[in-house]
């Protein structure tokens, strides 16, 4: 099996400078430093409220259309009340505190929270953008005149959702929506795909091969009938059965009547994963997609965001110089059901790899 793509490379190709890998600068405090990947990759989790989750929000709407105006950047506009109801904990604890979400708003839009129950300026923002008071939450796209770059919806709150508009919103306003924030929404929402089971050969080349068919979004090896085998979930208005089978065909897998079991060990899950890629936080897609690329000697700059480039490239380091550092941090997890586990193992590698502060700073 081919060695994965050193990692200066990747980071280039995700559009991170040289400069920036080679900086182990203190960390940032919680504005995030447009770009600067490797800084925001290890600042700390602004002190928010439950319903704003990991968002590091703007609160002038007048300098978040100014900053749209200057940079070409949308809007993100949260209408949001704080304290609000289990409905607006659960938009901050879910689709406002997945990581890569969290990064797409901080660096592709310009985000910015309005409190639907306060007076003052929040009251003047609802009153112009004719926003109910005390209501759930609601987002907006907006351009750098306020209009909406795409309609308006209501009781959109689940994670998929959030991204998939974030996305239109992206492509409305002219710019690109990067491959790996289209991620989010199939990982989010990875239980509700259809199922099938391969049998193979090996782990290793099945999962490959498999994690490369367009529409699959994860896989899980495992053993299936007494034989190695992988799980496999896809969007069937991606691929159908009948062209997922022939594509598991092309390479010696075989349709499975038993159904997958006992997962594999971790060693023969995700091989081509090695290194510093077996710690980065990655959702059920992207661990997929990866996996698939560096085993064909691929890049997988695409599926992979500037700050988990940057965040790749400290692990391969800190590896290097010191890797029982991580030791107590543990692998990223490979559990396509449960996408929280990203954004917690996410927490504890970060807090492991931010440089301890100095003297200085802390007087």
């Amino acid at each position: 099996m081919r060695n994965p793509l050193p990692i200066a490379a990747l980071a280039a190709l995700a559009g991170i400078a040289p400069a920036a890998l080679a900086t182990c600068s203190s960390v940032p405090g919680s504005a995030v430093q447009a770009g600067d990947p490797d800084g925001a990759a290890l600042r700390p989790l602004p002190e928010n409220p439950v319903e704003l989750g990991r968002v590091a929000w703007g609160r002038d709407l007048d300098a978040a259309l100014a900053e749209a105006r200057a940079t070409g950047k949308p809007v993100f506009a949260l209408f949001q009340e704080i304290p609000g109801c289990a409905t607006c904990r659960r938009f901050g604890e879910g689709p406002l505190s997945d990581p890569l979400l969290v990064e797409a708003i901080e660096d592709l839009f310009v985000p910015v929270a309005i409190h639907n129950n306060r007076p003052g300026a929040d009251a003047r923002a609802l009153e112009r953008f004719d926003e109910p008071s005390w209501n759930n939450p609601v987002v907006r796209f907006l351009d750098a005149d306020g209009r909406d770059v795409v309609p308006r919806r209501d009781r959109v709150w689940t994670t998929g959702g959030i991204a998939r508009r974030a996305s239109d919103a992206l492509e409305a306003a002219g710019r690109d929506a990067p491959a790996w924030l289209a991620t989010v929404a199939p990982a989010a929402e990875v239980d509700e795909l259809a199922r099938a089971t391969f049998t193979m050969f090996c782990f290793w080349s099945g999962e490959a091969a498999l994690g490369a068919v367009d529409g699959v979004v994860a896989t899980r090896a495992a053993w299936a009938g007494g034989r190695e085998a992988v799980e496999v979930r896809y969007d069937p208005a991606r691929v159908s059965p009948e062209r997922l089978a022939r594509a598991a065909a092309t390479s010696r897998c075989a349709p499975s009547d038993e159904p997958a079991s006992r997962a594999a060990r971790d060693s023969d899950r995700k091989h081509a994963l090695r290194g510093a890629w077996r710690f980065l936080p990655l959702n059920a897609m992207q661990r997929t997609k990866a996996n698939a690329a560096l085993a064909a000697g691929r890049s997988p700059g695409d599926w992979i965001s500037p700050r988990q480039a940057a965040l790749l490239a400290r692990v391969e380091r800190t590896l290097a110089s010191d890797p029982d550092r991580l030791r107590a941090v543990g692998e990223a997890p490979d559990d396509p059901g449960d996408p929280g586990a990203v954004a917690r193992h996410q927490e504890r590698l970060v807090a492991a790899l931010r440089p301890a502060p100095t003297a200085a700073a802390s007087r």
